[in-house]
């Protein structure tokens, strides 16, 4: 009777999975393909217009790189007057300061720019100099723990991830491009493409966009990591910002988020795209 019941209980338990499979499949392609259609919307926009500003209601300090998540915004800062290193994880709904973390250890006190995976917060922490060293984080989202570090002989300023196995990196001055896997093993160090002196970068639907500056030039390029070429760059106004949108952090999902400015007066700007 016994063996008969879980019989039962198996063949109920194989038709739930059969059942619920194909929703769980859907979800995940819908994901999949709801990222490439923002990326095709970037792609084919000429023109942004601003939508939103969210006055951040703490002391920034001088921002390094800006990431979103559904319900919040992270934020890397530098406090250069006492050398110190934060996060900052912020209430997407009113903008209130949710936690903080201090990441300075010794004379690393330089965040860059950021990527949430939607597992870990991966985050470089380096000396304010060229040429020095970086411990790359990945944090928990949730309580800012460092679940798992690495250390890189160069000066990592953003840091991207595939969300599976694959990181990136671009240092001072994107002169170079790096990928490791999750446990720190660099795989790869390439020259940019670009001249751009990128501050952030977002791994997104299989691409890197890459936020920063030359010159005149503010700019979001499109570099395929399969083979290290350009292959958009979406060129931002620039007269009517007291700073140039990507002098610090970008974030995208549809929508571009830069955060140009230091505090007091730091705002996350929302722009769609059109």
């Amino acid at each position: 009777m016994i063996r008969r019941t879980v019989i039962i209980v198996n063949r109920a338990l194989f038709v739930i999975l059969l059942l619920t499979l194909p929703r769980i499949l859907s979800c995940h392609k819908s994901n999949e393909i709801s990222q490439a259609n923002a990326l095709d919307l970037l792609f084919q926009s000429g023109h942004m217009e601003l939508i939103r500003q969210v006055p951040l209601k703490f002391s920034t300090y001088h921002v390094q790189g800006l990431d979103i998540a559904e319900q919040f915004y992270f934020v890397t800062s530098v406090d250069r007057e006492q050398d110190r290193a934060w996060l900052f994880k912020v209430d997407r709904q009113n903008a209130r300061l949710i936690s903080k973390k201090e990441l300075t250890d010794g004379a690393l006190i330089h965040p860059g720019g950021l990527q949430y995976d939607g597992r870990s917060l991966w985050v470089p922490n380096a000396e304010y100099k060229r040429q020095s060293r970086t411990m790359v984080y990945g944090l928990d989202p949730d309580t800012l723990e460092i679940r798992t570090s690495f250390s890189v002989h160069d000066h990592i300023g953003a840091i991207a991830s595939d969300g599976k196995s694959l990181l990136y990196g671009v240092n001072w001055d994107a002169l170079h491009f790096y990928t490791w896997d999750i446990d720190g093993r660099k795989l790869n160090k390439v020259d940019s493409p670009t001249s751009m002196a990128y501050q952030d970068i977002k791994y997104f639907a299989g691409k890197l966009l890459c936020s920063g500056h030359k010159d005149d030039v503010s700019a979001v390029d499109i570099i395929d990591p399969e083979n290290w070429t350009l292959i958009k760059r979406f060129v931002l106004p620039k007269d009517r910002w007291k700073s140039s949108l990507t002098r610090e952090g970008m974030a995208f999902d549809g929508n571009l988020y830069f955060l140009p400015d230091d505090g007091p007066d730091s705002r996350i700007l929302i722009f769609t795209l059109q």
